[in-house]
């Protein structure tokens, strides 16, 4: 759990990277090497998962599951280096955050899975979600999973 947090009142604070967004990317870089070692494929190491993807610890009024409103500046200062550092570090895989993202699930957020984590950030591993996430985009309105 890589999630920079600065709201004292959530609940999961004391899980993520703290509240410094440089210090918060050496420890996520130091896990995803910790967890994978320098070769994957070794018998005493395993795929790191870097979660929660993304500004979950940035929910307003410090309440889990809750929105995040907040200026792409902000964002990529504060919040995303920790993520950032777990790509270049080479993690293998993310997990998505159940909260959204300006009006957006982060479930099912084309700009932070595909523009971003994707596109500028060049992560080539596999997302999963947290939980029941996909299960409650249905809430949100983004889909029928009869479909």
């Amino acid at each position: 759990m890589v999630d920079i947090a600065h709201d004292p009142r959530w609940g999961r604070i004391l899980e993520g990277a703290g509240e410094d967004p440089y210090l918060g990317s050496q420890v996520a870089a130091a896990m995803v090497r910790g967890y994978q070692g320098n070769n994957i494929s070794d018998v005493d190491t395993v795929m790191a998962c870097f979660k929660h993807f993304g500004l979950y610890g940035a929910a307003e009024a410090g309440r889990d599951y809750n929105t995040v409103d907040m200026s792409p500046l902000r964002m990529y200062e504060f919040y995303l280096p920790p993520y950032r550092a777990a790509v270049e570090a080479g993690a293998g895989s993310v997990m998505t955050s159940f909260n959204e993202i300006n009006g957006v699930p982060s479930t099912a957020n084309q700009w932070l899975l595909t523009d971003l984590l994707r596109n500028q950030w060049n992560f080539t591993g596999f997302v999963v979600t947290d939980a029941t996430a996909i299960y409650e985009l249905i809430a949100h309105g983004l889909g029928n999973l009869q479909e």
